[in-house]
């Protein structure tokens, strides 16, 4: 059967139709095996280089060539070129044998760098603590000695945070130990401690914030190993390179695995330093609070023992330490700056005549109640301190000489009011008060305090229990 011509047209339209749904699918995989080869050539373009560049160092011509390639790579030569370079490549690696290398155990980089920094750190750690021994050593008394040379060799011998915190606890007895055997000049003392507390304190706050430095690096460290991680694994994924590759291909890949398995190794070897450092960290934070713990304990206990040592035990007054310390000041002002201050010496009328009688205890019961009646009257700014046996004596700052004499008579009339029973005997005591101010030509405090004793003779010779002010003519 003849086909007609509408029927043959028909046919070629479906024929052409059909060509047509064939080269559009083509092109689109033309298209596609286009992007894939754009792709691929990118990616080797950007990672080849970089891993080339690990191999292109030495002066063999493998390392020559691989310098080449890469160089080549970089400016995007021709692949005449790059195929030449490659042939290059290839009689290098015959000629020298090279095939997959294994990396050898090796510590990673970061992990060296947080161990020199440690390292860096403990030895500066112990430099500063030297310093603080060779201040302890500059102040404290030889037979402190043996104990400063032993701590000196333990700080050379430190090699790591344990022994620093073994060496503080060390540092901290000793000044406590001179902290308690210490009696003179307190607040000296005092000042001395807080310098060298502070000290301790400001290397310990360095070294705190050397943690986080080291917490820093490994995150840098984590950043660094995701970035790796990411590249190595588009360049694994990168397939169909092209035939002329295929000898370097089996090369690469092989390296590359060398590469990963390093890299897990790096991966372990820092978690292990990160768990160690973070163990030491949280066992410096810990030392740290209780240094900080120990440094307030310690400026407690000495200014405790401060007061302790400048109270009369018996009566709770100042005693005569504190005065001597007190009057020098005063006169200090007097004679830099003109500030004026009085004295008022209290001597207990008859006090020996009660002692006697009745005993030391309700003895030592009358000087009680003299101080516990008599602090109440005076200013803050006063100072009452015992000054030996049943007299006392009054520093009053910024106070003339009638002002003085008004205190010293309220004294005077609250304590002739004190009353005791000893077997239903009533007991009294009286004070006689010597009343000075600091005058113009002075010299030291010792003839003030002479002419309020003359003032409290005087008193008692005009019958005791009463006030009389002294100005030496």
């Amino acid at each position: 059967m003849v086909q007609s011509k509408s029927d043959n047209t028909a046919d070629l339209e479906k024929q052409i139709k059909k060509l047509q749904s064939q080269r559009d699918t083509l092109l689109k995989e033309l298209d596609g095996v286009e992007e894939r080869f754009e792709k691929t050539d990118r990616l080797y373009k950007k990672y080849f280089p970089l891993i080339i560049d690990t191999f292109a160092t030495g002066g063999t011509s493998f390392s020559k060539s691989c310098k080449d390639l890469s160089v080549a790579l970089k400016k995007g030569a021709s692949p005449g070129k790059i195929e030449y370079i490659f042939e290059q490549l290839k009689n290098a690696m015959l000629k020298e044998d090279i095939g997959p290398v294994p990396i050898k155990k090796k510590k990673g980089l970061f992990s060296s760098f947080v161990k020199d920094t440690t390292t860096n750190f403990v030895d500066d750690f112990k430099h500063q603590y030297h310093e603080v021994v060779n201040t302890l050593r500059s102040t404290l008394d030889d037979k402190y000695k043996t104990k400063l040379n032993n701590i000196s060799k333990r700080i050379i011998n430190a090699a790591d945070t344990t022994d620093i915190s073994e060496l503080r606890e060390s540092i901290f007895q000793l000044i406590f130990a001179y902290i308690s055997d210490t009696n003179v000049d307190r607040e000296k003392v005092n000042k001395f401690i807080r310098e060298i507390m502070g000290k301790i304190l400001e290397i310990e706050s360095k070294f705190s914030d050397s943690f986080e430095q080291t917490d820093s690096v490994f995150e840098i460290n984590q950043g660094f190993e995701s970035v790796l991680d990411t590249e190595m694994g588009g360049i694994k994924e990168s397939t169909n390179v092209a035939a002329s590759l295929d000898d370097l291909k089996v090369q690469i890949s092989q390296r590359l695995t060398s590469i990963e398995n390093a890299l897990q190794k790096k991966k372990a070897k820092d978690d292990a330093i990160k768990k160690i450092a973070k163990q030491n960290r949280n066992n410096f934070q810990s030392g740290f609070a209780k240094l900080k713990q120990e440094l307030d304990e310690a400026t407690q206990y000495s200014e405790e023992l401060e007061k302790k040592l400048n109270l009369d035990q018996l009566t709770g007054a100042f005693n005569r330490r504190a005065y001597d310390k007190k009057i020098d000041d005063e006169m200090t002002r007097f004679t830099r700056y003109g500030s004026m201050f009085s004295l008022l010496l209290l001597d207990a009328d008859k006090f020996k005549r009660i002692n006697d009688t009745y005993g030391h205890a309700v003895g030592d019961r009358c000087l009680q109640e003299i101080i516990k009646r008599s602090i109440p009257l005076l200013r803050k700014n006063d100072m009452l301190a015992r000054y030996g046996g049943e007299e006392f004596v009054v520093i009053m700052p910024e106070t003339d000489a009638d002002g003085a004499r008004k205190a010293a008579e309220k004294i005077r009339k609250t304590i002739e009011k004190i009353e005791f029973l000893y077997k239903k005997e009533t007991v009294r005591v009286t004070v006689s008060i010597g009343v000075t101010q600091a005058q113009k030509g002075d010299k030291n405090h010792q003839e003030i305090f002479e002419r309020a004793d003359i003032a409290v003779y005087k008193a008692k010779e005009n019958g005791r229990n009463q006030v009389l002010v002294y100005d030496g003519s």
